[in-house]
């Protein structure tokens, strides 16, 4: 068995430390229907409208592309240590752009 570097042992952690946190906050998401928190209104008569269409393109792009990456980095089991930071650093922009969504849309929702 290969001695493996401190590099690939760091994106190994990294890339399943970020992972799991994305996920935990996808899951923060769905907390308030499961909980039934209270609402100002009901969630069929919240609307949110978006002015440019394109502007979901490149949210889209960005979650496709961590698919690809974690289906690749689970395929290799975390040994490879480029792909391993590549999903880094795609899933913390993912986190950051799901907390700005949560800023922005908390307020709306739940007064």
């Amino acid at each position: 068995m290969a001695i493996q570097s401190k590099n690939h042992t760091i994106s190994q952690f990294a890339a399943k430390l970020l992972v799991r946190l994305f996920i935990l906050l996808l899951l923060f998401a769905f907390a308030p229907v499961v909980l039934e928190q209270e609402t100002t209104r009901s969630y069929s008569e919240t609307f949110i409208y978006i002015e440019n269409k394109w502007a979901l393109i490149f949210p889209a792009l960005l979650f496709i592309s961590f698919l690809v990456l974690l289906f690749l980095t689970l395929r290799h089991k975390y040994q490879k240590a480029d792909l391993n930071w590549m999903l880094s650093l795609n899933t913390v922009l993912l986190i950051v752009y799901v907390t700005m969504i949560y800023v922005r849309l908390y307020p709306i929702i739940f007064g």
